[in-house]
């Protein structure tokens, strides 16, 4: 059975006129490669692109992306690598092994920017041929940190990064939103550190509602992460209730011990986005 380059010529994203798909078109072009892009319409109009693609990538929303790796199969062949850039990987990896291809999930921890550089990168080689060299050095070639591992590791991971982290941020913003809590004057007495808060609450706020849907719907993994924090939040919320301050003590120190040696490094990094938050105010109001 043939396999295939190591080194394509030809690159198809599918789905490629969104902005993923045309940052990651720049980033293969800078590198010398043919790129093709297929939209939005039906997978038998861009028949001739595949067939003809050595890398096809799947560059849609998280439920167009298992079917239209269903869709395309009958236009792969075994020689071809087919990647995704999906935030789930589990079922999109699993559709993508139902094809002749070669198959390696993608997931790009990041959004569109105009430089990559320091972002994370997962790849999940499912059955990668010869193509993970050259799919991880592409990625390193252009500053990106690359990982690998499992399709069902990377959900399990991504209900913490993404499921939870999402989940808290939206709950935060329903809780002042409920409250008619006057924002600005919150504002007003937020230290710099609060602000970094803010900030990275509003930024998901500020986000597309339907990708931040379908990551909180489309990754089962999600819903034991989020029923466990709640469970944890409301195990403590009764120790408030209850007036329990040896037994918060506790619990507090327990899962400092848990955090161990990184919270030195966390301290180290928090303390420079407080510093640069600082000067970014002053500078502002000044």
């Amino acid at each position: 059975m043939s396999t295939g380059p190591a080194e394509p010529r030809t690159i198809c994203l599918l789905g490629g006129d969104g902005r993923m798909g045309r940052m990651f078109r720049r980033l293969f072009e800078a590198d010398g490669y043919t790129v093709t892009v297929g939209d939005r319409a039906p997978p038998a109009a861009h028949e001739a692109l595949i067939r003809a693609a050595d890398v096809v990538i799947l560059t849609v929303p998280i439920r167009e992306t298992v079917p239209l790796a269903r869709a395309i199969a009958a236009y792969l062949k075994p020689r071809q690598l087919l990647s995704d850039f999906t935030s789930i990987k589990a079922e999109p990896v699993a559709a993508m092994l139902e094809t002749p291809a070669q198959v390696i999930g993608c997931h790009p921890i990041f959004g569109p920017m105009a430089d990559p550089t320091g972002q994370n990168v997962v790849l999940c080689p499912a059955r990668p041929g010869p193509w993970l060299p050259w799919y991880r050095a592409f990625f390193e070639r252009h500053g990106m940190q690359v990982a690998e591992m499992s399709p069902a590791e990377h959900d399990q991971a991504m209900a913490f990064i993404q499921g939870l982290t999402h989940f808290i941020n939206i709950t935060f913003a329903k809780t002042l939103a409920s409250a008619d809590t006057n924002l600005e004057h919150l504002l007003q007495v937020c230290s710099p550190v609060y602000r970094i808060f803010f900030a990275m609450l509003c930024r998901i706020l500020s986000g597309d509602e339907k990708l931040y849907g379908q990551i909180q719907m489309s990754n089962p993994a999600n819903v034991p992460v989020v029923a466990a924090f709640l469970e944890n939040g409301e195990s403590l919320l009764e120790l408030v209730r209850g007036g329990d301050l040896e037994a918060f003590y506790r619990e507090f120190q327990a899962v400092a011990d848990y955090l161990g040696s990184y919270k030195e490094v966390a301290r180290d990094e928090s303390n420079y986005l407080v510093e640069r938050i600082r000067e970014y105010l002053a500078e502002r109001s000044g």
